[in-house]
């Protein structure tokens, strides 16, 4: 709900800044100019943090519990920043860089025995690097400090989810394999993976210059891409005295994504942002 609100406001105010005559210079009383012009460089990124900086100091001095949501700058992607290299006053160069990593592991123990003091420890760890790239080009127009943009870009989407587990134990071999909740063959998850997706994404937009070369902005887009996923499952099997490891390849997957309102959800589909961008 909170998104489409914020769609709604951001589609009026850019409307207004297109339906007007294109403003490409205008400064403070300072004489700082506060739009972008030919030969500025610009970085861009997700304003969630800042804003949720200035919520909790008002829930410092309110004691109030206000945060805002990520929406997702790259489609579900966050830790994106874009460079952008203006060639004109209403014309620029862009290109996304972005690189998230997670890893988690939770330990379970189980205990066995009359005494409780043989250990079964089972390991699930989980892990996910992602990198995207992307390049494209952006043209503004607008009037005054409220500045609409649109344009359109490449992606590129490298992936590496590995979901595996291990163990460790104090129990006789036949005993961990068949009887200490495992079943034999056992499996030790997903150890090697890999994901990889192209796409095209068109994006529309507004930013307003509260400070001179400043702007804090909204952004819409809308995406197709193809994507693919491959990977390894290990397994463990118990013969005899000891345990053999048997690795197999996952059923290969891929696809193509059209996204037009997906939330967030992917790299290609459709997609909304909250960005601040500082010029130089």
């Amino acid at each position: 709900m909170k998104k489409k609100i914020l769609f709604v406001a951001a589609l009026f105010a850019g409307s207004l800044a297109f339906a007007q005559g294109t403003t490409t210079s205008m400064k403070n009383k300072r004489g700082l100019e506060y739009l972008p012009q030919a030969g500025d460089w610009a970085i861009q990124f997700d304003a969630v943090p800042l804003i949720n900086f200035g919520l909790n100091a008002v829930k410092f001095n309110t004691n109030t519990g206000a945060t805002a949501q990520h929406l997702g700058y790259a489609g579900g992607f966050n830790n994106v920043i874009v460079g952008k290299m203006y060639t004109t006053a209403t014309e620029a160069w862009r290109v996304k860089v972005g690189i998230n990593y997670m890893s988690n592991s939770v330990e379970t123990v189980a205990l066995y025995g009359a005494n409780n003091d043989q250990e079964y420890i089972t390991t699930q760890t989980d892990k996910v690097t992602n990198i995207v790239l992307g390049f494209g080009k952006e043209w503004r127009r607008g009037h005054n400090r409220l500045q609409g943009f649109w344009g359109a870009e490449a992606l590129l989407a490298i992936g590496s989810p590995t979901s595996n587990r291990s163990f460790e134990y104090n129990l006789d071999l036949n005993t961990a394999v068949n009887d200490a909740g495992e079943t034999a063959p056992r499996t030790l998850g997903v150890t090697k993976a890999s994901a990889f997706g192209i796409g095209a994404r068109g994006f529309v937009g507004v930013d307003y210059f509260i400070l001179p070369k400043i702007a804090i902005g909204a952004e819409f887009g809308w995406g197709i891409g193809f994507t693919t996923s491959s990977g390894e499952v290990s397994t463990e099997t118990l013969n005899g005295t000891s345990v053999e490891t048997t690795v197999t390849k996952a059923p290969k997957n891929s696809g193509l994504m059209i996204g037009i309102d997906q939330g967030g959800s992917t790299n290609f589909g459709g997609n909304a942002s909250l960005n601040v961008t500082f010029h130089f």
